[in-house]
């Protein structure tokens, strides 16, 4: 009698020994193993990290991210970091393919990008899906110092970018709040893109995740400096 009772006190704790770690994992992450490898990816992308970037690529393509959506995280990016970092981030993720295509490892392209329908409003377009972002009504070309950048945040990132389809509005905010958080000092926009991001179905726990990612690829203080922003934005949420 005395047996069975240990064998089942013994079994029980290796249960609960193999079962904790997933559960702690979850809890800290409050990502998919996808969502973590693709922020880590916008992260150090906007950084300019080329030692790091690499195993990030990896990472996210054997969690099960497709060539093309990689493609579009990478090239969304230079709307907020600039070319350079852009162009520095594709040549690492061209290499990374092809290094795999030459281990005759077999990573899915993904569905091709939309082109725009001929004639299409591509201001209209940009308003429109800003609205969705915002959640909020978005005036038609309203007054700026530059009134330019007005122009093309709505034709050319709103529109030319986010209408090519293959990563949804919630992932590509995923990213650009890992990429302006890994910046560090674009607050005001990693304050609206967290807000946007929340608005189109970003948790709480999935942001939590986001700043638990920054913490590990580039330190406490840029994460410490993402938490901030972050409780600024659900207080203001609250209101």
């Amino acid at each position: 009698m005395k047996t069975k009772k240990f064998l089942w006190a013994l079994l029980l704790g290796i249960v609960c020994v193999v079962a904790a770690p997933a559960k702690e994992e979850k809890m800290t992450t409050g990502l998919t193993q996808k969502q973590q490898a693709v922020s880590a990816v916008a992260a150090l992308a906007a950084v300019g990290n080329l030692e790091k970037l690499p195993a990030a690529y990896i990472q996210a393509l054997e969690a099960g991210a497709t060539i093309n959506e990689l493609k579009e995280i990478t090239l969304q990016l230079y709307a907020y970091t600039g070319f350079p970092r852009c162009l520095n981030a594709a040549a690492v993720l061209e290499k990374v393919v092809n290094s795999r295509v030459e281990k005759a490892i077999k990573d899915p392209q993904g569905p091709a990008p939309q082109t725009l329908e001929p004639n299409t409003d591509k201001y209209e377009l940009g308003r429109k899906n800003l609205e969705v972002l915002t959640a909020s009504a978005q005036p038609s070309h309203p007054k700026a110092f530059i009134q330019a950048t007005d122009t093309f945040l709505k034709e050319h990132l709103f529109a030319d970018i986010f209408a090519r389809g293959v990563v949804p509005f919630k992932e590509r905010e995923m990213a650009t709040v890992s990429a302006l958080a890994a910046l560090q000092n674009v607050n005001p926009q990693l304050q609206a893109h967290m807000a946007m991001a929340m608005n189109v179905g970003v948790t709480e726990e999935e942001m939590e995740g986001i700043v638990s990612v920054i913490k590990t690829q580039l330190g406490p203080q840029a994460a410490q400096n993402a938490q901030d922003v972050f409780k600024s934005v659900l207080k203001a949420r609250k209101k």
